[in-house]
């Protein structure tokens, strides 16, 4: 363990870089979070197949990350923003930024979905009732069941969609 702190503090110097164990951590590192910032996913990993919208998906056994998704979408004034971060085989996750009273009308999905708030607080509707969620909370809901998500606050929420249709 010592010899890897040594190495690792070597890389970071500059020092022995061409040799060192982390180099290629960083490098992925930084690939991941200029592709995240550029709104798309990014792993090391082979990319053989396309979903429905012509984006590349893996069929390999891989592991993709986001060190911290309420960082990369922005409240803004009197609006709804989204943004799509991850495009899996069977999944998307999609950032939502409210502000304040913004809302999603009602509508319905096609696929199974959870939503889940990161900040705030999102009154979600559905099947007649609504449940008011904060920091943490999630709900599922059916494909095509109706439903409606207002904000209550400014908040942030992560929508997955789990599509098995193949």
């Amino acid at each position: 363990m010592a010899d890897e702190n040594e190495q690792q503090t070597a890389c970071k110097a500059g020092r022995d870089e061409q040799h060192c164990k982390c180099k290629q951590r960083r490098e992925a590192a930084a690939a991941a979070e200029a592709a995240a910032a550029n709104g798309e996913h990014h792993c090391a990993c082979k990319h053989d197949a396309h979903d429905a919208e012509g984006h590349a998906i893996s069929t390999e056994p891989h592991l993709g990350f986001i060190e911290d998704l309420a960082s990369l979408i922005d409240i803004q004034e009197e609006a709804t923003v989204s943004r799509t971060v991850l495009r899996e085989d069977g999944l998307r996750a999609v950032l939502f930024g409210f502000d304040k009273d913004q809302a999603l009308s009602e509508h319905t999905a096609a696929m199974p979905v959870i939503i889940q708030v990161l900040e705030g607080k999102l009154r979600v509707g559905g099947e007649g009732r609504e449940v008011e969620l904060t920091a943490g909370g999630i709900v599922y809901l059916s494909a095509r069941l109706p439903h409606t998500v207002y904000a209550v606050e400014p908040s942030k929420m992560l929508l997955q969609m789990f599509d098995n249709r193949g």
